[in-house]
């Protein structure tokens, strides 16, 4: 009888073992996937009063009850989703998170809008004004509704935030109030109000039913910044803490004051002797080491001449500003040779070979004998 397959230990044929650690793989990431697309829209998250929010600061209780109540709830993130999504004068549309709004994205919002029974805005006092040009100033306490909106009518609202709309409107004084109607607009500028921890406190949650109950169905925009074209995008400044400049300037000045103190000079600057003496003439025979190690016959032949302008400057009394062509002038009047052929010495070209250097020095050497013994 002849095998057709291996058998593994437990009687199971090896192939068949491979291919299961694979098979179970492929089933696990298909779960993944599909619990990915279809929790997607249902997925918690940890943004302020978002309706998928089950935190003190999120708002899925009001979403909940709204629901509960028979409004039809849908969660749209992102303007293409909003635009997709048609609205009628059965819709509301709130928008909890003003802030991500730029003038583009609230300006395509509005005009969606324009058919809907209302649009709200809710959420930070200034980001509120800000989309309906509005001021802000200081609002607190607990505020009955003082105003002649029935959707108000008999209801307080505890004010947090400590700003309010300086507009006509409900829920304040003085000019300053936490609700404000153009329109078909809503603003409101106590948010927190509306969030799972603070909307069981005073008129809250009457409040934000009604608000966002005037129609069948309620759109909760949350909006994007990836939609905002590049122009208006968000800039680094507005994102940062509103402490980060002080701190900076806080900063510089304190590193200002610290190189002010330890870059002082502790009085003059002191010589010590070295620690061991260095004879002249060793350092030069090392500096012509290194020329010739390097072949920077340039360089050396710079240093003979020099040497040797300097020397002849302290033997003919020149002054220290004397020109080259007074040296040329001395030297030939004092050896006899002609101008040109002390120029030639005193300005050579470079050399091209060590001969030619050689030479040089010699030569140089000879000038100096000359004037001398002259």
């Amino acid at each position: 009888m002849s095998a057709t397959a291996a058998l593994a230990p437990d009687g199971r044929t090896s192939t068949r073992r491979s291919r299961v650690p694979w098979l179970l793989g492929a089933l696990v990431l298909v779960v993944l996937v599909v619990v990915t697309v279809l929790g997607r829209d249902g997925a918690a998250t940890g943004a302020p009063l978002d309706p998928r929010n089950p935190g003190p600061g999120g708002a899925q209780a009001l979403a909940r009850v709204l629901e509960a109540e028979g409004v039809e709830v849908t969660v749209v993130r992102g303007q293409e989703a909003l635009l997709a999504r048609s609205v009628t004068a059965r819709d509301t549309v709130v928008v909890t998170t003003p802030e991500d709004l730029v003038p583009t994205t609230q300006q395509r919002l509005e005009e969606h809008a324009a058919a809907a029974a209302a649009l709200v805005y809710a959420g930070q006092a200034d980001a509120v004004a800000a989309r309906l040009d509005l001021g802000t100033g200081p609002l607190g306490g607990t505020r009955p509704a003082a105003c002649t909106e029935p959707l108000t009518d008999g209801l307080a609202l505890r004010v947090r935030g400590g700003l309010g709309l300086q507009a006509p409107g409900c829920f304040g004084d003085a000019g300053t109030v936490a609700l404000v109607r153009d329109g078909t607009t809503w603003g409101l500028a106590s948010g927190s109000s509306l969030s799972n921890e603070h909307v069981t406190r005073a008129g809250a949650a009457a409040l934000g039913l009604r608000l966002l109950g005037q129609g069948d169905r309620l759109v909760w925009y949350v909006p994007d910044l990836a939609d905002a074209p590049v122009d208006e995008g968000t800039s680094v400044g507005a994102l940062l803490p509103p402490a980060v400049v002080p701190s900076l300037l806080l900063l510089g000045a304190a590193t200002l004051a610290l190189v002010l103190w330890r870059g002082r000079r502790f009085g003059p600057l002191a010589t010590e002797p070295l620690p061991v003496v260095v004879r002249a003439a060793e350092s030069t025979h090392n500096r012509g080491r290194l020329y010739r190690r390097a072949g920077d016959r340039g360089h050396a032949a710079t240093a003979l001449v020099t040497a040797t302008r300097r020397r002849l400057h302290a033997r003919l009394r020149l002054p220290g500003d004397a020109s080259l062509e007074a040296l040329v002038a001395a030297v030939s009047e004092r050896t006899g040779r002609p101008p040109h052929e002390v120029a030639a010495l005193l300005r050579p070209a470079t050399p091209t070979d060590d001969t030619t250097l050689v030479d040089l020095g010699r030569r140089l050497n000879d000038l100096e004998d000359e004037v001398h013994r002259a």
